[in-house]
């Protein structure tokens, strides 16, 4: 069972009849695709797929080492919609704008990479000179849903991208696929309800087990019509039992295989495909579809399930089969967008892959290819960020060293501890909630917009940090949701190139629900100054006698309890409620590089990594330099 679609999909000279028509998930094959499945074998140290019915049932009989190593979901915060000025904070009064994350469109990116199972198989990563540079995806604040796609017929998602989205707060699903020559695969597991409710119990145990979020059934043949009331029973089994053993799992169906059963893409939601609809979590919308085929989907929404708008992911392929897309995918998403659908993006890799026949026939260094790689992804999300809603971090102790998952070393508080470089997206770090890079449009400005990057050749902790050359105004790093009712100990790690002429400042923007008032809270050094507005004050930094004394209260930084360690300097500020009505929460964390005049325009500060946790408030008055927040004129 399940060779047939191997020896097709091994056939480099067999062309796949739905590539060549433009649609469907089958997108195209890497030239190794047999190497890679005669490999396949078991190894404790490689997450692996697995190609026939009878290795899906006997999941239980392999071990799998790497189960115990997935991280759990990260708590994210409730959903804002930023707009066209997503990198900018500002502080006038009134409510902060939450969307309840059930009400609005959610984003599904679907990682389709070369096939996948490659550097990100490896459980503990790889090292080698070029190995550092591959495929990173880090703008998870605007995703909900990652799914893990291959052409394999069961896709378990590697432990790196688990680790990664999970610790970003993103829903991770593996891929249930039976493509063209398959059918009798199909058939087989739906033989019987007997058989068929076997492999539903064991991809539910495969999910549980491996620790991921739910399916995304792709179902790519065609099936006798007898066959297909037991192909729904089968879409909603699966969904019930996800959803009793697998707590927020879901299951989402892909728009091919009709209930006439017949393999013809809808490219919209209607009566020919509504049953597994319904039967599931969701539908992923082929890419063929025109506005017509958007206002019909609106149509059967209206009558017949207005509660259920979300769930319909109307697909984006960035590799542009059927729509505008790479550089233009932000036109596409905004017709989208006009009817409040959710989307599936598949294929984002496409900002790394279109770039590397041409760094190859360069022969660009590997430094090179690493910054072509981040500029052009950067763009492609700056494009698309102002449609999206994002989520960003809530919960306390929150740390951020701002790693992307790769390196050309590894440190450890700014000490190498290793010189090798190395691969490893389960080391990726929170990262911020917008994209760094400016659109193209802006390639040339020289403002703020055009200053941040991830930067690689230093580090505080992993194998990179951000690098700020000239952010003169409050730019926003993270929204998001932290409480203050408790304290908080804020701290931060940076360095600069020029010290005697600049200083890096972190801003919190603290918000009172109960007055709607904003509080601009400016964290920098001893000389800071602020203005005398009723919204704006300055955190006083702790010496170092009283950064050790919240090792006495119990504080467990991630942060040395010092003012510099090899090289970086280190802040540490205790902000206390005792005097501001109840409810006081951080809700932007921003940035801010100033320069005296005598600076140049090269001089640059790296942001290391930020700190927060809750504080003591019983034991606050130990603490003489502690900040006292007020929503009170400044004297």
């Amino acid at each position: 069972m399940g060779h047939i679609a191997l020896r097709y999909r091994a056939n480099s000279n067999v062309e796949c009849p739905v590539r060549r028509r433009g649609c469907a998930l089958a997108r195209r094959q890497p030239p190794s695709i047999v190497v890679y499945i005669m490999s396949l074998r078991l190894d404790s140290q490689m997450c692996q797929p697995m190609l026939t019915v009878q290795a899906l049932l006997d999941f239980d009989r392999a071990s799998h080492p790497w189960k115990n190593l997935v991280e759990p979901i990260a708590p994210r915060s409730r959903s804002r919609h930023l707009g066209e000025r997503y990198q900018v904070l500002e502080y006038e009064d009134g409510p902060i704008e939450y969307v309840e994350n059930e009400s609005r469109p959610q984003v599904l990116l679907c990682h389709d990479f070369k096939g996948n199972y490659l550097n990100d198989k490896f459980i503990n990563g790889v090292q080698g000179k070029d190995q550092w540079v591959d495929y990173r995806f880090y703008n998870w604040a605007a995703i909900d849903i990652f799914c893990y796609f291959s052409h394999n017929f069961v896709t378990i998602p590697t432990l790196q991208w688990l680790n990664c989205a999970h610790k970003n707060g993103v829903k991770v699903i593996g891929t249930f696929i039976i493509e063209h020559a398959g059918v009798q695969l199909l058939r087989d597991i739906l033989q019987s309800e007997e058989f068929m409710v076997r492999v539903v119990d064991a991809l539910v145990r495969v999910a549980q087990v491996s620790k991921f979020d739910g399916w995304l059934l792709n179902i790519e043949c065609g099936l006798e019509s007898a066959k297909i009331g037991l192909l729904g029973d089968f879409v909603r089994l699966l969904t019930e039992r996800c959803h009793r053993e697998i707590p927020g799992s879901l299951v989402i169906w892909y728009d091919a295989i009709t209930k006439h059963g017949r393999l013809t893409w809808q490219n919209e939601l209607n009566g020919s495909n509504d049953s597994f609809f319904l039967a599931c979590d969701g539908i992923f919308l082929n890419y063929g579809w025109t506005r017509q085929h958007l206002e019909r989907t609106e149509n059967y929404i209206r009558n017949y399930c207005t509660e259920r708008r979300q769930h319909v992911f109307v697909g984006i392929d960035v590799f542009g089969r059927s729509q505008k897309a790479q550089m233009n995918t932000d036109i596409t998403l905004e017709q989208v967008v006009a009817f409040q659908f959710s989307v599936a993006l598949f294929a984002p890799g496409w900002t790394y892959e279109s770039l590397e026949a041409a760094s190859q026939q360069e022969r660009l260094q590997p430094d090179d290819r690493n910054v072509q790689f981040l500029q052009t992804n950067d763009r492609f999300w700056n494009l698309l960020w102002r449609h999206l809603h994002v989520r960003g971090p809530n919960q306390l102790p929150f740390h951020s060293a701002f790693c992307l998952g790769s390196g050309k070393f590894y440190n450890r508080f700014g000490r190498t501890q290793s010189d090798q470089c190395w691969f490893n997206l389960a080391r990726q770090n929170f990262q911020p909630t917008i994209p760094y890079a400016p659109p193209l449009e802006y390639a040339r400005r020289t403002d703020a917009l055009s200053h941040w990057t991830h930067h690689f050749d230093d580090a505080l902790d992993g194998g990179s940090c951000l690098k700020l050359r000239n952010v003169e105004h409050d730019k926003r790093l993270f929204a998001c949701d932290f409480p203050c009712g408790s304290d908080l100990i804020v701290c931060y790690a940076f360095r600069r190139s020029n010290p005697a002429a600049s200083d890096l400042s972190l801003i919190l923007k603290a918000h009172c629900a109960r007055r709607l008032e904003c509080l601009r809270v400016v964290c920098a050094g001893p000389d800071c100054h602020v203005g005398h507005r009723r919204n704006e004050m300055r955190a006083i930094p702790l010496g170092t006698e009283q950064s050790l004394q919240l090792l006495k209260l119990g504080a467990h930084s991630q942060l040395p309890l010092s003012d510099s360690i090899n090289g970086w300097d280190i802040r540490y500020y205790y902000l206390s409620a005792e005097f501001v009505p109840p409810g006081i929460r951080i809700v932007d964390i921003g940035i801010k590089l100033d320069k005296e005049p005598t600076a140049s325009a090269d001089d640059y500060a790296l942001l290391g990594a930020i700190h927060l946790q809750a504080g003591f408030p019983a034991s606050r008055h130990l603490l003489a330099q502690r900040t006292v927040l007020s929503f009170e004129r400044s004297e």
